[in-house]
């Protein structure tokens, strides 16, 4: 397997999406090979040619995923991807509602020790 440069993944993100993203501009100037990474996460997931899912909706899990963890960055990126790739607004829209319920759900569960102590 070729691995990439940091160089060439660095134009081929910008390429991708416009400009690097900050959180990586700020990783490379660390450690360069954080790019190389970044790209063969993405390659062996979202790009993997045995993924189940289409690339937009590869993409719309991710966008709730950043949505979930607060990464405002993330969102922003993905969100512009999305839109090239068609997303509607009614699709946006209830990604959040699907986001908004999956998180008020994770909070009852995460309260069930909350509940069974008080009542013991």
């Amino acid at each position: 397997m070729n691995v990439p440069t940091p160089e060439q993944v660095e134009a081929m993100m910008t390429e991708k999406m416009g400009a690097l993203p900050q959180f990586l501009n700020s990783a490379k100037a660390i450690d360069p090979r954080f790019l190389i990474e970044q790209a063969m996460s993405s390659k062996f997931s979202m790009q993997d040619e045995k993924n189940p899912f289409d690339p937009k909706t590869s993409m719309m899990l991710a966008l709730a995923t950043s949505i979930t963890l607060g990464s405002d960055e993330c969102v922003m990126e993905q969100t512009k991807m999305l839109k090239k790739m068609g997303i509607t607004k009614e699709e946006l829209a209830y990604l959040v509602k699907i986001v908004k319920h999956a998180h008020s759900s994770a909070v009852m569960g995460n309260s069930k020790m909350a509940f069974d102590t008080f009542e013991s």
